[in-house]
């Protein structure tokens, strides 16, 4: 019998921009550019890369990940 996986997404229903924000907290800034998300990252050692990653990729956004002079930037596009 297969098991109901539950993933580790609290509420895929949520509002990710909102959700997103919590968890990135005062490491990185979230904004909305033509549809994608894009979050800077502002201290990469703190900076929730993990919890990140599982919001954007558990809602099937596209994500990819620059370096822009000194700063990391997540874009996530659904």
């Amino acid at each position: 019998m297969a098991e109901k996986r539950t993933p580790p997404v609290a509420d895929p229903t949520a509002n990710i921009e909102k959700e997103l924000a919590r968890v990135v907290g005062d490491m990185g800034n979230i904004e909305e550019v033509s549809g994608a998300l894009r979050i800077k990252v502002a201290h990469s050692r703190a900076f929730p890369w993990d919890d990140v990653f599982k919001q954007l990729l558990y809602r099937d956004y596209k994500v990819e990940v620059t370096k822009h002079k000194a700063d990391l930037i997540i874009e996530g596009r659904p």
